[in-house]
């Protein structure tokens, strides 16, 4: 809200540049008694109080030519495209984000459109607003309002303002399938051991009691699985608190590679490392072990039999990528940009055979992230996907080699 009335605070300043001096009053008074209003409605006055006395500031100020220089420099700034005609509908102002939809197409082309009548209904004294979703790729979601401005009865002009709400909108979407997912993966465990435990009650047969009893073991292993997940998210989202120390990248692959071992022999999977061009980074050493594993058992879980499952270390240009490829079931183009969220899944039909919670991936992103890194994915369905991890390296020099568990280790590849 706040940034809005800034945006307005700039807007009219600019159609004080183009009209005569009537009209710069008349636009002023409307502007104070908009600020006002909202001073008295709104959680943070003070904001207010900040763009009347920087108007006024303006205002009283001789430099007419130094104002309108330093409007269109912050005009130019705002995060939201903006676009100022006056009554007649001659257009004064449009801002560098709103630039491109004035001879664009396609998406851009579409956005013009939507914004030329906006300001054809504001002229009519209507104020409108819009969501428009452009599918992309990218995906977009942009919020488009048009308002007129009026001045006791008399129309001064029309301003329409472009914002891209595509990552608040996927961030509202994270939340809710948040609560959704959470409460679905706890409430799964909780109500198995619920049943067996009323089911147990009536239950004298002593191998039937022995296997329920087992069966609520492995619910309780479950749900406290579970939290553990939760909790380490927790713990990684919050950043890093400890100081990061010298790793050889390959011990720590190694290392991931030798805790989904068996899973991988369990499906005769193919499991092949190239660690050859490992380096050392500056890291810390649990987390990158466990953004790796889960890399790794993402990769086997959806990997058939007899698949194959590879990881390598590439390091170019200051920088190392540990590359997880897999000749899986793939991920549809439609979710690749949201496998990183916590407890997405693909195919949920396969959760109860994958296991899982649909926290890993979203270890990984948060992992990379506190490293200075980022993770890349390409995946075709039926094909495989490929997962990068990619981070700065240490640039350590020879001599501090010694750290944390390190040994020279010669270039090896093998399979499970």
């Amino acid at each position: 809200m706040w940034s809005f009335i800034s945006l307005v605070l700039i807007i009219v300043l600019g159609i004080l540049l183009f009209s005569n001096q009537q009209r710069e009053r008349k636009i002023l008074k409307k502007l104070q008694r908009t600020l006002e209003t909202a001073g008295d409605t709104q959680s943070d006055p003070s904001s207010v109080d900040a763009a009347l006395d920087r108007l006024a500031n303006l205002l009283h100020s001789d430099e007419s030519d130094d104002m309108a220089r330093r409007i269109t420099v912050a005009f130019d700034a705002l995060s939201t495209g903006a676009v100022l005609v006056d009554a007649d509908g001659v257009e004064l102002l449009r801002n560098t984000l709103a630039q491109p939809y004035a001879a664009g197409r396609h998406g851009d082309a579409l956005i013009e459109n939507v914004i030329h009548a906006q300001l054809q209904d504001a002229l009519v004294g209507e104020t409108t607003d819009e969501e428009l979703r452009l599918h992309g790729p990218p995906e977009r979601v942009l919020l488009i309002v048009g308002s007129p401005l009026v001045e006791a009865g008399e129309l001064l002009g029309a301003v329409v303002l472009v914002d891209d709400i595509s990552e608040q909108q996927r961030l509202d979407r994270v939340r809710r399938d948040f609560v959704a997912n959470v409460s679905h993966e706890l409430r799964t465990p909780v109500g198995a051991m619920s049943l067996l435990a009323e089911t147990l009650q009536d239950e004298s047969d002593a191998d039937v009691i022995k296997t329920f009893l087992d069966r609520i073991q492995i619910e309780s292993d479950r749900l406290a699985w579970l939290v553990d997940e939760l909790l380490d998210l927790s713990r990684i989202e919050g950043g890093i608190d400890a100081q990061p120390v010298i790793l050889d990248l390959g011990l720590v692959v190694e290392e991931s590679a030798a805790a989904v071992r068996a899973a991988a022999e369990a499906k005769n999977i193919s499991f092949v490392l190239d660690l050859h061009d490992a380096p050392e980074i500056l890291g810390h050493r649990e987390q990158l072990i466990s953004a790796v594993t889960n890399l790794l058992s993402n990769a086997v879980k959806y990997t058939d039999e007899r698949g194959t499952v590879s990881v390598r270390v590439v390091a170019h240009g200051g920088e190392v990528a540990v590359v997880v490829e897999d000749s899986g079931i793939g991920i549809p183009q439609r979710d690749v940009d949201r496998v990183f969220e916590r407890f997405y899944r693909v195919d949920r039909g396969r959760a109860g055979t994958t296991g899982g919670a649909g926290l890993g991936l979203s270890i990984v992103r948060n992992v990379a992230f506190n490293h200075g890194g980022r993770v890349e994915l390409t995946s075709h369905e039926g094909v495989g996907s490929t997962f990068s991890m990619i981070l700065p390296m240490s640039g350590a020099p020879e001599h501090h080699r010694q750290r944390v568990g390190m040994s020279e280790r010669p270039p090896r590849e093998f399979d499970a």
